[in-house]
């Protein structure tokens, strides 16, 4: 998440974009962050895991592709291709999250793109807000069967701990997007040969909908649908913001289109007014 943050900024150095009140360069400048960001990403990955420098333009034709093969060095698989396009799409929008509230503040002072990019980057580097699909993968890695995983979750219940990928801020009774990337965790295993891990994430939302009625959101499936794709767990959650930056920059497009300056109001709600000698009385 650093390395995308600081290099969405750098790219502001690079190629900054038109000046306001115009922005006339507005789409082209997101739609380069959209095709730069997996490169920059991937560019790094592999120098920091293996000292290889790829070339990171591709002909690939979607982003999902580009991914993986400069993840992979290779020829991605199809139905990998299409499992993370799907994540992709599910993942590029939704509504007045906390990083695209960021990014819609900061455009609403008439800063740049890529200042409202970097900001909702740094916003969805906070585990609060990014970071439930890692910490998923954590949980069901654990678990070498679904029952040990059900014992194990009971524990963690009893223990008050933290179960991330459940419950969501927006939906009440389930996440639409759950059920369609669970079907490409399932696909992804049987393809594989290896339903671990897809039994053991279905286990544990048996338990959670049983105990806590609560339900998995997107992030809870994804965690084993990357997984079955070979994309390392660190990835996770940068994977977000290659998808997002679509999100991101429509709203602040939007934004523009008819700005006003956001200005939350705010109550004090602090210690009484104090005497005090003024300055001129010393």
């Amino acid at each position: 998440m650093d390395v995308l943050r600081t290099g969405c900024s750098m790219l502001g150095c690079l190629e900054p974009e038109a000046p306001p009140p115009g922005f006339a360069d507005q789409s082209d400048a997101a739609d380069r962050l959209v095709a730069a960001l997996p490169g920059i990403l991937l560019y790094w990955h592999r120098f920091h895991r293996d000292g290889t420098r790829i070339d990171p333009c591709t002909q690939d034709d979607s982003i999902a592709g580009q991914f993986l093969r400069l993840l992979h060095d290779g020829e991605p698989d199809p139905a990998h291709r299409h499992g993370l396009d799907v994540s992709l799409t599910l993942y590029a929008e939704h509504e007045f999250n906390a990083s695209t509230f960021t990014a819609r503040i900061c455009a609403s002072t008439l800063s740049d793109l890529h200042s409202a990019v970097t900001g909702a980057i740094g916003t969805l580097r906070g585990p609060l807000h990014g970071g439930a699909n890692e910490a998923a993968m954590a949980l069901i890695e654990r678990f070498d069967a679904p029952g040990a995983a059900e014992e194990g979750l009971m524990g963690m219940l009893d223990r008050k701990e933290l179960i991330m990928g459940f419950g969501h801020r927006v939906y009440k009774d389930s996440d639409p997007r759950s059920d369609v990337i669970k079907k490409w965790a399932q696909r992804l295993g049987e393809q594989a040969g290896d339903l671990r891990l897809y039994e053991v994430s279905e286990r544990i939302e048996q338990v959670m909908r049983r105990e806590k009625k609560l339900f998995p959101n997107l992030d809870f499936y994804s965690a084993s649908a990357y997984h079955m794709m070979g994309i390392p767990t660190p990835l996770f959650t940068p994977i977000f913001v290659l998808s997002r930056v679509t999100g991101w920059t429509a709203h602040v497009i939007e934004q523009r289109a008819d700005n006003r300056l956001i200005r939350p109001g705010s109550e004090y709600i602090g210690p009484e007014p104090r005497p005090f000698v003024a300055i001129e009385d010393r």
